[in-house]
């Protein structure tokens, strides 16, 4: 866990591991309408965040998350959480590994939507997910406003931003509800950040700005004096998530409880290859992995990362024949085009890839994003997803948890 956070100023300091092949094929890069470039992962394997070590763009790898540049001057714009991991998620995040003598916060983990903020190019506040701008960051920055009534808030988030920081909150609203429902909604200050630097802001600091923004800073609670008895009551609790730890140096692990994580329920759903398929593009096993013995967590590591590289070959299919069609209907009318596209490209991959191409064509979704989406959209029944995985020969789930359940 312990490691230099990269220095970033530019996007030119994340583009320059692509010729290395270094950029793992999960991260992607969108151009947004608000004139930015923003970086993030569309699924988690085990490969996808190597080892801090393992080669030099492994810390940039976690900075990839919601990572925010200007598109035309590619300057860095806005640095929300870097990735971290749960608590025996990975060996860095085994308690014995950690150093609980340290200095550290011990700061309650909020269920709803990260949302980070920066000034846009033009110079607008801008509230942004980890994929940038959505209709949840708009009704969190909706709400902000309308609680902002002197403008105050936003007066103290533009300082913070022009200063060199971003903002992250934890947006929570009763339409917003991830496990936990939530009465009202609420926008919590959980971190300050650095841009190019990636140091986190400590307690005192970031307390004296969420009074500056008139938001709730997120709750803190005393450190951990050893870890069996905090695990213990943490795992017994049956309010709220759990909580995050957060050392000096900014470094972080996730610590959920036994309510949150749900862990026999998420095990009787494994025992259906639908529903880890479902759990697998969802990121849902990433709360339950750490929980499993070895045999288990080995095997549906394995799975998930078979069934990721089987839809990267189909992506690949899609995008190879988006290219063929480009290049021979270029100069075609875009109308005429399409329609030729359909019939004489799209139509030949079969039905269900041919409306996968058509999305890649008209530039709505990324193929990887566009097959995920149809595979995901194909578990909400054994057989219907036992007939698209034979189409598009998807490995299979053939382990079974019924004997511990």
């Amino acid at each position: 866990m312990r490691y230099e956070f990269p220095v970033i100023h530019s996007i030119d300091d994340i583009e320059r591991f692509r010729a290395e092949g270094l950029i793992h094929k999960s991260f992607g890069r969108w151009a947004r309408d608000n004139g930015t470039i923003v970086y993030d992962y569309t699924y988690m394997t085990d490969d996808v965040f190597p080892r801090i070590g393992e080669n030099a763009f492994a810390p940039y790898a976690r900075e990839l998350r919601g990572l925010t540049f200007d598109a035309e001057t590619g300057a860095l714009l806005s640095r929300p959480y870097h990735k971290f991991f749960n608590a025996g998620e990975r060996e860095e995040t085994l308690p014995q590994n950690l150093d609980f003598g340290a200095a550290h916060a011990v700061l309650e983990k909020l269920d709803g939507s990260m949302i980070h903020v920066f000034l846009a190019p033009g110079g607008n506040l801008a509230f942004a997910t980890r994929s940038g701008v959505t209709a949840f960051s708009d009704a969190a920055f909706d709400w902000f406003k309308d609680a902002d009534a002197s403008g105050a808030g936003r007066t103290a988030v533009r300082r913070l931003c022009e200063d060199g920081y971003t903002p992250i909150f934890e947006w929570t609203s009763p339409s917003n509800i991830v496990v936990i429902e939530h009465v009202e909604p609420r926008l919590t200050l959980t971190a300050v950040r650095h841009r190019e630097s990636g140091r986190y802001l400590d307690m005192p600091d970031l307390l004296h700005h969420a009074r500056s923004m008139r938001v709730a800073a997120v709750g803190s609670f005393d450190p951990v004096a050893e870890w069996p008895s905090f695990a213990e009551r943490v795992f017994g609790e049956t309010d709220g998530e759990g909580y995050v730890l957060r050392f000096a140096d900014g470094h972080m692990l996730k610590v959920k409880n036994a309510r949150y994580a749900r862990i026999h329920k998420l095990k009787s759903r494994l025992v259906q290859e639908k529903d880890v398929v479902e759990l697998a593009l969802g990121g849902g096993l990433d709360d339950i992995l750490p929980h499993l013995p070895e045999a288990e967590r080995a095997a549906l590591s394995a799975y998930r990362d078979a069934l990721m590289d089987a839809i990267g070959r189909v992506a690949r299919r899609v995008e190879e024949t988006v290219a063929a069609g480009r290049l021979a209907l270029g100069a075609e009318d875009a109308r005429l085009g399409q329609k030729r596209f359909w019939l004489e490209h799209a139509t030949p991959l079969g039905a269900d890839l041919a409306g996968v191409a058509m999305l890649v064509w008209n530039a709505r979704e990324s193929a990887l994003d566009a097959v995920s989406g149809l595979v995901a959209k194909n578990t909400g029944t054994g057989p219907r997803f036992d007939a698209l995985a034979n189409r598009l020969g998807l490995p299979r789930w053939g382990y079974s948890f019924a004997g511990d359940l």
